[in-house]
């Protein structure tokens, strides 16, 4: 069966300060909802999982409801420096998304983009304190990793396999398969329609898309 796993951020309208750029990944509640409805009507073709980014408070207010309504769990992927922080998951909210039957999994501690960061930032954004501080309000070991920015070379992709992430998350787009590392997701961006969403799902999206996405996945992993 197709798998295909939509990364969203943020839905509705955002309450902290966005960062440059970062509007486009905002969605409305309308189309957060519409893609699922989508996905759930081609469920016997593709198997559809769900990832979150960044711990935004629309997480627990509007994601986790929606998709808890049809039965189905998510994993959410937090900056641990953001935990508690205006517009974001407290460390309450982290232990009920848990709680609920959903997986918490790191974006790092500061949103920085790890492919430029030096060693001592690295360490810090991969290392036992963060891992440890998203871990505590989950109330379970964080296992998963999600690359901020989708961006990566064979540096951090090391980086992450040192420190004993068992389970890596991109933004390379396109269906996966089981042994692919990073695993790839798709993020669901203001500016795409349903009728992107639904090619991407059954598998008839442009043959260029599709031959970047594989130039650009080879790119990153020997540069």
């Amino acid at each position: 069966m197709r798998q295909v796993i939509l990364n969203f951020h943020g839905i509705g309208q955002p309450q902290r300060q966005i960062e440059p750029g970062e509007e486009r990944y905002w969605i409305s509640q309308d189309f957060f909802e519409e893609t699922l409805a989508i996905a759930i009507h081609h469920k016997t073709h593709t198997r559809t999982s769900y990832t979150f980014d960044d711990g935004n408070l629309s997480d627990i207010e509007i994601a986790a409801p929606t998709l808890a309504r049809h039965g189905i769990h998510a994993t959410f992927f937090v900056l641990a420096d953001r935990i508690g922080m205006p517009g974001s998951l407290s460390a309450a909210d982290i232990r009920a998304l848990s709680e609920a039957g959903n997986r918490i999994g790191t974006h790092g501690a500061a949103h920085v983009d790890w492919k430029i960061a030096d060693k001592t930032t690295i360490d810090r954004e991969l290392g036992e304190a963060t891992r440890a501080a998203i871990a505590d309000a989950a109330g379970r070991p964080v296992i998963a990793a999600a690359i901020p920015f989708g961006r990566y070379n064979r540096k951090v992709l090391g980086a992450l396999s040192r420190e004993g992430y068992k389970e890596v998350y991109s933004s390379d787009g396109g269906p996966w398969h089981a042994g692919q590392r990073p695993i790839p997701r798709t993020s669901p961006r203001a500016d795409m329609t349903l009728s992107d969403i639904e090619r991407l799902l059954i598998g008839s999206e442009p043959t260029m898309i599709r031959l970047r996405r594989v130039l650009a996945r080879s790119i990153k992993r020997v540069v």
